[in-house]
Order: C-alpha cells, then sequence, then structure tokens
C-alpha cells in the first residue's frame, strides 16, 4: 500500500541559480492505495530506446509521502527539460499529415521513466506506451509527456514543456509542467495549491466569457472539414480572445495560474493534459473529462478558473 502523509509541498527553484527549497502546506491528507502495477501495455507501440529502463514487477508493495513525489516529479521535470534545453539534434524519427516525432522525445521519456522508477509506480507515456486499463482501475499510476509541443521545439518556437502527472483511475492527484524555455515550474494537484517556481500562486480568472480568454488548439485527429472548423468557431466564438500556443500541458497551466481563463480541447490525450489538470484543480478551478469512445486514452476536455466559464 502506498501511504501519503500529511502534505509537505516541494517549493521550486526561486530562481534559475537557486537551490531547490521546500516548505510545509497544511491540509486534508489522503491516501494513495493499491500499489498492484501492471506492465502491459496493450494497443501502444513500443519505440526503440537507446537505455534499458527499469520496469516495475506485480505486484509490488512501495511506500512513498506525497512530498517525496512531487519533489521526484519536480526533479524529473527538471532534469529532462534541461537535457532537452541543451540538445542540439533535432531527429525527426516520424512524420505524418498533422504530426511529428523526435528522437528527443523518446530520448526524453527513457530519462523520466528511468527516474521514476523508484516509485514503484506504473508509467503511460506518449513515447513508450502504457496500459490503459489503468483508467479504470483504483491505483496510482504516473502519465508522462516528455516533450509536449514537439514541433515549436523543432521550429524554435518557445511554446513547449515537460509534463508529468500523477493520476488514479480517471481523476488526478498532482502534476508539474516545466517550461525549460522560460524555466517556470509550475506544481501543485487538489489539496496541495498551486505553485510557480516555489511561490504560491493565487490566480485571478475574468469575471465573464465576454471577458475571458481560452486556450485551445487542433489534435492530429481533429476534423479539419469546413464543417468541423465552422462547428469549432461556432464553441468557442464567445471568448473575448483564442489563443492556440501548440501545447496543451502548458495551455492548462497558464489557466491554472490566471495567464488564461479557460481551456478546451477535443480528443486530446492523457499525457497532454493529465499534468494540467491537476495544476488546475489545485488552483481551486474547475475541470470537466469526457472519454471519447473507442479511444481509450482520448478525451474532450474543458478545464476554467471557474464552472461557469465553460462550455
Amino acid at each position: 500500500m502506498l501511504n501519503v502523509a500529511p502534505l509537505r509541498v516541494l517549493r521550486a527553484l526561486r530562481g534559475s541559480n537557486s537551490s531547490e527549497l521546500q516548505a510545509r502546506r497544511k491540509g486534508s491528507g489522503f491516501r494513495i492505495q493499491h500499489s498492484v502495477i501492471s506492465t502491459q501495455h496493450s494497443g501502444y507501440p513500443r519505440l526503440a530506446s537507446p537505455r534499458h529502463i527499469p520496469q516495475p514487477t506485480s505486484p509490488v508493495p512501495t511506500s512513498l509521502p506525497a512530498d517525496e513525489l512531487l519533489t521526484l516529479a519536480v526533479a524529473t521535470a527538471r532534469a529532462a527539460g534541461a537535457a532537452l534545453a541543451k540538445r542540439a539534434d533535432r531527429t525527426v524519427n516520424s512524420e505524418s499529415a498533422h504530426d511529428i516525432k523526435l528522437q528527443a522525445d523518446v530520448d526524453s521519456e527513457t530519462l523520466i521513466r528511468e527516474r521514476l522508477a523508484r516509485t514503484k509506480l506504473s508509467v503511460i507515456g506518449e513515447e513508450i506506451g502504457g496500459d490503459p486499463s489503468l483508467l479504470n482501475r483504483d491505483e496510482p499510476y504516473w502519465s508522462v509527456d516528455p516533450l509536449d509541443g514537439t514541433y515549436n521545439y523543432l521550429r524554435g518556437l518557445p511554446a513547449c514543456c515537460v509534463s508529468i502527472g500523477l493520476w488514479r483511475g480517471r481523476r488526478p492527484i498532482l502534476g508539474v509542467v516545466y517550461d525549460f524555455g522560460r524555466e517556470e515550474m509550475f506544481a501543485g494537484g487538489a489539496g496541495l495549491g498551486l505553485t510557480l517556481n516555489g511561490r504560491d500562486l493565487k490566480p485571478k480568472w475574468a469575471k465573464d466569457v465576454a471577458h475571458a480568454v481560452l486556450c485551445t488548439g487542433f489534435p492530429n485527429t481533429a476534423d479539419r472539414s469546413g464543417a468541423g472548423v465552422r462547428g469549432f468557431v461556432e464553441r468557442v466564438g464567445k471568448y473575448k480572445k483564442i489563443r492556440m500556443i501548440g501545447s496543451a500541458a502548458l495551455a492548462l497551466a497558464y489557466v491554472a495560474a490566471g495567464r488564461a481563463d479557460v481551456y478546451f480541447e477535443e480528443t486530446i490525450k492523457l499525457w497532454d493534459i493529465a499534468a494540467g489538470l491537476a495544476l488546475i484543480e489545485g488552483a481551486g478551478g474547475y475541470t470537466s473529462v469526457e472519454p471519447v469512445p473507442g479511444q481509450p486514452v482520448a478525451f474532450n476536455v474543458w478545464a476554467a478558473g471557474r464552472a461557469d466559464l465553460a462550455g
């Protein structure tokens, strides 16, 4: 059984050259149960990796307090982001009409999995896969996007990040989103609050839809037909401003921080939203996650500072 002690929240770097700090956050505790781990990866391609990734065995008992899990997630995202920031290689492994995969994605996820392995929790990641049945089980697992905003990264656009979320079933527990270009570390979750580089954030959102900024995007499976685009515009046209930054994780972090007010996207994958939804819940915001039939890790998502701003 994984026992979570009363929460002690990591304070991440307060500057690019500062040391990592810890501080206590008082609040109600929670317990994560059922640490029986599956290593099945049904329905996912397993990409070649340059290094061996330690895999949990089943069943595996583990006991880590919540502050250690959050601290580990922050440190892991920082390490992966630092590697991506200094990387010169932009080798393209595969490309489709509306998507691209780099070797950098695979190497980043390999690093992340190696560092998370000591928790003995399963991982669902964008590049190396995972067991989608975890979404239907009452046990914790990591969901990782090792490089969200891959095409931005390839082209030198600054909106890209590392995203690491801890979920149980279909509910987020905690998450970190690291914008390694701006050295901004968003961390938090329900009961944990929200921090940016270790400082508490108290976001302020728009007073109504007419003044709200909506972040959205077109996933690679989106309907780009004329009718599909018109339907999309009809749904989002009521907002004051619409932003597409090319990274769902970063867009959700911006909503959590109060830089935007609403996030909406259809058929978006778990790893894209896992950490960001945890951040919004940490900030006291609203989330709605609707499974897409026939796509076990895809969802239609609304998230906002308040429920009245969504939909």
